[in-house]
């Protein structure tokens, strides 16, 4: 069975596609972990339901190598990129939900780190890369095909990113059914299953050694009301944290960010 990876910098929108795609390929999920089963996450392996198909679809976050998990059975990647600046924030929501208190580390302490490290410095400790050398690792292999879809037009026109994913994959899916999975994996539906989730009892969500969720997030984070599907906002400004740190946003990323199609105004 060949692989199509759906690869992404952390924070870019994998979520998002993997719901797309499950939606278009399966029809509307009963809970998140039905979409773990069908198309998993390397990062968090659960027990999962192997494709019908000759193919399978699977997340990663790593950075493109020869040492990659299963590379050797890759036939294609979906690399999912997004605007570093909204990555950042994201990152940011992620830090919180995973429990790092203001205390621990300020918003605009956790910006700069970001900044001087091209991306979040944990990330690349475990292998992803930075937000730069993560997307240049995939672009430039010259193993398989690689498709770049930008979080942006998955927004701006969902329908026709949905189609191109669909069609490099290889797969027959018609268009009433690429339709409903629009519908269906909109922000609004991705977040009332979240908040359905955190909030079920423990008898409901299982045991506290399997997971109950694809939506990561801690007690405190749910109590605090703050969501794996936080805002899935596009062109944010670092002033909102500190009035200097889009300066030195645009010094660090002004130029991997217009190799990819992103510019400053």
């Amino acid at each position: 069975m060949g692989i199509v990876w759906l690869a992404s910098y952390p924070k870019s929108g994998n979520t998002w596609v993997r719901f797309l795609l499950y939606n278009a390929i399966y029809g509307q999920p009963k809970e998140s972990l039905d979409i773990a089963r069908k198309i998993p996450d390397i990062h968090r392996p659960i027990p999962f339901d192997p494709p019908t198909t000759d193919r399978l679809l699977c997340k990663t976050h790593f950075a493109y190598s020869e040492k990659h998990p299963k590379i050797t059975q890759t036939e294609k990647a979906v690399l999912i990129i997004r605007d570093p600046r909204d990555v950042l924030f994201s990152a940011l929501n992620y830090r919180r939900l995973a429990g790092m208190t203001q205390d621990q580390m300020s918003d605009e302490m956790y910006a700069k780190r970001f900044i001087t490290s091209l991306g979040d410095s944990e990330f690349q400790s475990i292998g992803f890369g930075n937000w730069k050398s993560h997307i240049e690792s995939w672009q430039r292999n010259n193993s398989f095909p690689v498709l770049t879809v930008k979080y942006e037009d998955l927004k701006s026109n969902t329908s026709e990113s949905l189609k191109a994913m669909i069609d490099f994959i290889g797969l027959d899916i018609d268009e009433d059914r690429i339709t409903q999975a629009v519908k269906s994996s909109s922000f609004d539906s991705m977040r009332a299953m979240e908040i359905r989730e955190k909030h079920q009892s423990p008898k409901k969500a299982g045991s506290a050694n399997k997971p109950k969720s694809l939506f990561v997030g801690t007690q405190g984070a749910r109590q605090s009301k703050t969501y794996f599907m936080n805002t899935g906002k596009s062109g944010q400004s670092l002033a909102s944290i500190s009035p200097s740190l889009e300066s030195a946003f645009r010094d660090a990323f002004a130029q991997p960010m217009s190799e990819n199609g992103y510019f400053f105004e």
